[in-house]
């Protein structure tokens, strides 16, 4: 940025930045990319991010009077209180924004500062689909480890769809809960199941996959991608700050 740039009003810079968008975000990448002024206001939304996330069907933006449900104009609050954290304490926040659509969404949000002033004029957003990997699955392919069924992609249709209880079970059991976690788990969160009917699930889910062992349920289901369909009835439409990082130990 030259000189004449550095000086430019809050006003002048955020145009600015604004009217450079499509070169510094969609350079044949197609990336993701919506700029809010800084009264949230949207004002620029990516190719990438109208081919990726329909933003016209999407409470993340319409603006309020748009927004014809409760449900939706609670959800629009609560983005209004994520900007507003942006501009409060100008730092960069994650959020996962559930739709109802098939696919998480992950926002990345960090404040646009004007050099010269050092005023807060807008808020830089980007998203992508939030990827919840079997951290099993990474560990053998990070060790060239082809383990049974786990590294293998299976194109074969199961026999039986799985109801809504019995994927949530497989979805818990993939993540290494217990029987009596995952009914724990589940009671809290509405689904009362004794330890004994998760068990008898699982025995149901052996006969559906075609194996004989649970050790076997599990690198199949993995196999087939099963650890990354999360059940619906287990999430809510809205959107929710992401703090958690994966760090390595020494």
């Amino acid at each position: 940025m030259n000189q004449k740039q550095q000086n430019l009003s809050d006003e002048a810079f955020f145009e600015y930045y604004c009217s450079s968008a499509d070169i510094v975000y969609n350079n044949g990448e197609q990336e993701a990319i919506f700029i809010k002024d800084k009264n949230y206001a949207f004002r620029y939304i990516s190719p990438g991010y109208i081919s990726d996330f329909d933003p016209e069907s999407s409470v993340l933006t319409e603006t309020q009077e748009k927004l014809q449900t409760e449900e939706e104009r609670t959800q629009a609050r609560i983005i209004l209180q994520q900007d507003e954290l942006i501009r409060k304490n100008l730092e960069t926040h994650k959020f996962i924004y559930v739709d109802s659509y098939k696919h998480i969404i992950l926002i990345h949000k960090s404040p646009i500062i004007n050099p010269s002033t050092n005023n807060f004029v807008g808020i830089l957003g980007s998203a992508q689909s939030f990827m919840l990997p079997n951290v099993l699955d990474i560990i053998y392919k990070i060790n060239g480890v082809n383990f049974g069924l786990i590294n293998k992609e299976q194109s074969k249709p199961l026999k039986y769809e799985l109801t809504p209880r019995q994927h949530m079970i497989l979805f818990f059991y993939l993540n290494k809960y217990s029987y009596s976690e995952v009914s724990i788990i589940m009671s809290t969160l509405g689904y009362k199941i004794s330890a004994g009917r998760v068990n008898n699930h699982l025995e149901n889910l052996k006969y559906i996959f075609a194996v004989k062992t649970k050790e076997q349920l599990i690198e199949k289901a993995i196999s087939l991608k099963y650890h990354l369909f999360i059940p619906r009835q287990l999430l809510k439409v809205g959107s929710y700050e992401l703090n958690d990082v994966l760090l390595i130990s020494k």
